[in-house]
């Protein structure tokens, strides 16, 4: 219904503001305002008609969204992606909101400085990065495209050729410079937004029905703003120990690696590993090492000890992604591993976690 309604205001300001339909005379190929159809064709079949990494590479400051939203035998799906990046205040944001039904979750992360902003619901946290090192996110996600091309990834690389040889209808505002496309295949509406001089595309929507919608909108210059906020609580590393333990003899074994995809890197002083037995509902925390003493080994009264060990490995001096780590004891009962962040004091997971 949207897609109809859109389509029907489009012809509909078309007539009534002729102005706007009228070619230059004389004009030739994307110098015609709007564009003739013709014109329009070959922008679509030109292989960088819409590159996410051409536009990121020619813009400082950059915004693309994208809404992808379907419906299938009553059951509503949609995906929300935000990607922005601020080269001159090296900060980036990336932003997600999931929607099955009626369960939503909606994070986002800003980051590139030490201070770290992360936003989970309605709720803002102040994380933290040792290490920081601002980079192109729309590069980024390109590079992951390539790496993993079955990953969660936003749905930024659009195949405009295939929409090149469409009947398109064309209308434009010369104040704005905007200009609108529409056209309609065998199963789809589209409509193309174009701004500027020479024109952009800076908007992307297909109408399956009413059952299946994608809008994608790009936005660049001042009107992209990314802006860190002070004070907020703490949030801890985004990091647990969730590894099930492995029984070797009579000792319990947790090992694993600190996986790439944490992003930050974090003191090490600042973190806690801790053994926890819980007995009778009651958990405790009976052994304890910081992080960065790397190895220790903690005898109870009741002769059970607890040896921890982490390899400070492709980072030097900091807590990151390659670490590992290995947890041993002989107690015996419901035993868990946990890491307590003393910067946020929080536990990151584990049964104590509040």
């Amino acid at each position: 219904m949207r897609a109809a309604t859109l389509v029907a205001l489009l012809m509909l300001s078309t007539a009534i503001s002729g102005c706007l339909n009228v070619s230059e005379e004389g004009c030739d190929g994307d110098e015609c305002f709007p564009l003739e159809p013709s014109a329009l064709s070959d922008l679509l079949s030109s292989p960088d008609a819409f590159d996410v990494l051409v536009l990121a590479g020619k813009n400082d400051r950059l915004r693309i969204e994208t809404t992808t939203t379907y419906e299938n035998q009553g059951q509503f799906g949609e995906v929300r992606w935000n990607v922005a990046k601020n080269d001159s205040s090296q900060l980036n944001s990336i932003a997600i909101r999931v929607t099955i039904g009626t369960t939503t979750t909606d994070n986002e992360v800003i980051q590139g400085q030490s201070t770290t902003n992360i936003r989970i619901g309605g709720s803002w946290y102040e994380g933290r990065d040792e290490v920081p090192e601002y980079s192109d996110p729309f590069i980024d996600l390109a590079q992951h495209a390539t790496q993993q091309s079955d990953g969660f990834l936003p749905p930024f690389a659009f195949d405009t050729s295939a929409l090149a040889d469409l009947e398109w209808s064309i209308s434009g505002d010369p104040t704005s410079t905007q200009q609108i496309a529409t056209a309609n295949n065998d199963t789809h509406t589209i409509i193309i937004e174009l701004m500027g001089t020479p024109p952009m595309i800076t908007g992307i929507e297909t109408y399956s029905g009413d059952d299946n919608t994608f809008v994608l909108r790009v936005t660049t210059g001042d009107s992209v703003s990314i802006e860190l906020q002070e004070g907020l609580p703490r949030i801890p590393v985004e990091y647990s120990i969730d590894s099930q333990p492995i029984q070797v003899d009579d000792t319990t074994v947790w090992y694993g690696e600190v996986p790439e995809g944490m992003s930050t890197e974090i003191d090490p002083s600042q973190l806690e590993f801790h053994g926890i037995v819980t007995e009778d509902g009651e958990s405790s925390s009976v052994a304890m090492m910081t992080v960065n003493q790397q190895s220790s080994n903690v005898t109870l009264d009741d002769g059970t000890w607890w040896e921890f060990n982490w390899l400070d490995f492709p980072m030097p001096g900091y807590f990151s992604p390659g670490d590992l780590y290995q947890i041993k004891t002989n107690s015996t009962g419901e035993l868990h591993v946990a890491i307590f962040d003393t910067w946020a004091q929080q536990w990151t997971s584990g049964p104590l976690l509040e």
